[in-house]
């Protein structure tokens, strides 16, 4: 949640080096749930500030993530919107629906 807060109050810097902290200290302690989701909101992050391929990987990690904890319904739901985001040439509206 911090790193939403410091992403909510324009501290990009903050925002980006808390995501990565939140996904280490998840990865530590084997909260496979926590990491997954911190991976999906790392890459929420990363394709809303313009770094795709980045964004792509992280959301990519979120669904490895996501299968290892078992939840294949949040893979199923989260497979199509990646699809769509990551087309290569998903319109304006197609990437506010996925993001927001």
């Amino acid at each position: 949640l911090q790193a939403e807060l410091h992403y909510l109050d324009g501290d990009i810097d903050s925002a980006n080096a808390t995501y990565k902290a939140t996904i280490a200290s998840a990865r530590a302690h084997k909260y496979a749930h926590y990491e997954a989701l911190a991976y999906e909101l790392y890459g929420n992050f990363c394709v809303e500030n313009g770094m795709v391929e980045e964004g792509e990987f992280q959301h990519s990690m979120a669904l490895d993530k996501y299968k290892q904890w078992g939840a294949m319904r949040k893979v199923k739901e989260l497979k199509p919107f990646l699809k769509t985001l990551y087309s290569p040439n998903p319109t304006s509206t197609q990437c506010a629906h996925v993001i927001k």
